[in-house]
C-alpha cells in the first residue's frame, strides 16, 4: 500500500469551494468528451461507473480490491470490493449533509466526517453511526498513527478573511477527541505522521480572494511538542514516505498571476528544495493540491484539473491528464493501481500507474525539465524579454548579490525591474542559471 502501517493522510476540506462555481451543462458537456478522449485512455486511465451524478469529493482504499469514495453533495458513501468495477452506496444520514472525506483504519473500521461532524463505520461502510463528541464541523485532515490513537485539525471561517483554527488528538480510536492547540487567526489545514512520534500541521490565515501567511509545526516526540520549522507561505498537504523524505505543497503571492508549487526534502526537513513551481489564476484548487507517493522517484500532484506525474524525483514532470475537467481527489494503493473522483460522478483508474503521458496542446503550459535549453529574446532588453514556446511557464529572477528579485511568467520576463544585470532560473532547481541584462 502506499501508506504504511496505520498513517492515514486525510484531506477534508477546501476541494468543497469548486463546487461553488460549476459551469452546469456545458461542464458536463466537456466532460463527456474528456472521458470519451482517446488520449486519456493512451495515457493508461479508464472512467469507471459510478452509478451517479453526484460531486465525488475524497476517495480512500484500503488496498487495490477494497475501498470508498464520498459523495459531497448527497451524503452517501460508495464502495467497491473489486477494484472498481462495482460500487454499492451507503447513506450516512437520514438528513442532507455535506460530506468532506472518507478514510479507514482496515477493512471494516473508518470515519467519514461531514458538515455535521463526524460519523464511524464498523462493518466496512455499510452503515455509520454519529460521533457525539466531533470536533468541529468543518475538518481539515485527520490522520491516525495506531488504531487508537490520531491527530485531527478543524477550522471554522469568517464571513470575508480569516479563521479559526484547532488541534485535536484521540486516544480512544476517534469516539473522544481533546484539543491540543488553537488560533483566533488561522484556520488549520492538514496534518500528517511520518511514524508515531515523528510530524507536522499546516495553517494559515485564509483570504478568500488573496493568499495567506501561513506556517508548519512539527513535533518529534508524538506531539508533546511544536515547533514552527516554516513561515511565510500558504502550506497545503505534506506527503511522508518515512522521516527522510516527504513533499509538501506552497502557495504564495498577492496579485494574479498566484505562485504554487511542491517542495521535497531528504533529510526530516532540514532542507527543502522546489521540484515543481508555476503561475496559476486559481484559488481554492491550490490551497490543497492531491499528492500520492509511491516511492522516492514516482508521484503524482493532482492540481483540480490537471494530473502531473514525475518518475525521477521530480527532476522532470509530464501531463499525464491534460486540463478540462474538475477532479477533487486521488489516491494510489501502489506504483500501479490508483484512482481519482471529481465532477458529476467521475471516477478514473489505472492499472499501469498512469503509464502514458499527454503531449501538451499548443501554445498551453509545458512542465519543464532540468535539461531545459531556452533563450531570452531580447537580451540586452529596455522593457521585456520573452521565451519563445515557454510563454505561461513561470521562472524566478534574481540579482547578482544572489536575491530573488521576482517570479516572472515567459512572456514578461523582467518587466518593471530596474535596470541591472540578473539571472534567470526555470522552475526545476538543477536548470542552469541565464545571464540577462536590462537596459536602461
Amino acid at each position: 500500500m502506499m501508506n504504511t502501517a496505520l498513517v492515514i493522510p486525510v484531506r477534508l476540506f477546501g476541494r468543497w469551494e469548486g463546487f461553488l462555481h460549476s459551469w452546469g451543462c456545458f461542464r458536463f458537456f466537456l466532460l463527456a468528451l474528456f472521458l470519451c478522449s482517446p488520449a486519456v485512455v493512451r495515457a493508461g486511465w479508464v472512467q469507471q461507473q459510478s452509478g451517479t451524478t453526484a460531486g465525488l469529493i475524497s476517495v480512500y482504499f484500503f488496498d487495490a480490491q477494497t475501498g470508498w469514495v464520498a459523495a459531497h453533495d448527497s451524503g452517501f458513501i460508495f464502495r467497491t470490493t473489486d477494484g472498481g468495477l462495482n460500487w454499492e452506496r451507503s447513506l450516512v444520514d437520514t438528513g442532507r449533509i455535506f460530506l468532506e472525506v472518507v478514510r479507514f483504519l482496515d477493512s471494516q473500521h473508518g470515519f467519514v466526517a461531514g458538515s455535521r461532524g463526524l460519523y464511524k463505520s464498523t462493518d466496512g461502510g455499510l452503515s455509520w453511526s454519529f460521533i457525539p463528541q466531533s470536533p468541529g464541523i468543518m475538518v481539515g485532515d485527520i490522520v491516525f498513527v495506531t488504531p487508537q490513537k490520531g491527530w485531527l485539525v478543524s477550522s471554522a471561517f469568517y464571513s470575508g478573511e480569516g479563521g479559526v483554527g484547532n488541534l485535536f488528538q484521540t486516544t480512544d480510536g476517534g469516539m473522544a477527541w481533546v484539543k491540543r492547540d488553537s488560533s483566533r487567526y488561522y484556520v488549520f489545514r492538514n496534518v500528517a505522521f511520518a511514524d508515531t512520534l515523528f510530524g507536522c500541521y499546516t495553517g494559515d490565515s485564509h483570504g478568500w480572494q488573496q493568499p495567506a501567511f501561513g506556517f508548519v509545526r512539527q513535533t518529534t516526540d508524538g506531539g508533546s511538542t511544536w515547533q514552527e520549522v516554516a513561515s511565510g507561505d500558504a502550506y497545503g498537504p505534506v506527503r511522508f514516505l518515512g522521516r527522510n523524505y516527504a513533499w509538501r505543497s506552497l502557495y504564495s503571492g498577492w496579485s494574479y498571476p498566484r505562485s504554487w508549487g511542491i517542495r521535497k526534502t531528504t533529510d526530516q526537513g532540514q532542507h527543502w528544495v522546489d521540484i515543481l513551481s508555476r503561475q496559476t489564476w486559481y484559488c481554492s484548487c491550490s490551497w490543497n493540491p492531491a499528492i500520492a507517493l509511491v516511492d522516492t522517484l514516482k508521484g503524482w500532484v493532482l492540481l483540480s484539473d490537471t494530473l502531473f506525474v514525475t518518475r525521477d524525483g521530480g527532476a522532470n514532470w509530464s501531463w499525464q491528464i491534460p486540463p478540462g475537467r474538475s477532479m477533487y481527489d486521488m489516491f494510489f494503493t501502489d506504483s500501479l493501481n490508483g484512482w481519482i473522483v471529481g465532477y458529476r460522478g467521475l471516477i478514473l483508474h489505472t492499472k499501469d500507474g498512469g503509464s502514458g503521458v499527454w503531449e501538451n496542446p499548443q501554445g498551453r503550459f509545458k512542465p519543464l525539465t532540468s535539461n531545459l535549453s531556452f533563450s531570452v529574446v531580447p537580451n540586452p532588453f529596455s522593457s521585456f524579454a520573452t521565451i519563445s514556446g515557454y510563454e505561461r511557464a513561470s521562472f524566478a529572477l534574481y540579482d547578482i548579490s544572489g536575491r530573488r528579485v521576482g517570479l516572472y511568467n515567459g512572456d514578461r520576463i523582467g518587466e518593471g525591474l530596474s535596470a541591472g544585470v540578473y539571472f534567470l532560473r526555470s522552475s526545476i532547481q538543477n536548470a542552469k542559471p541565464l545571464r540577462i541584462v536590462k537596459l536602461r
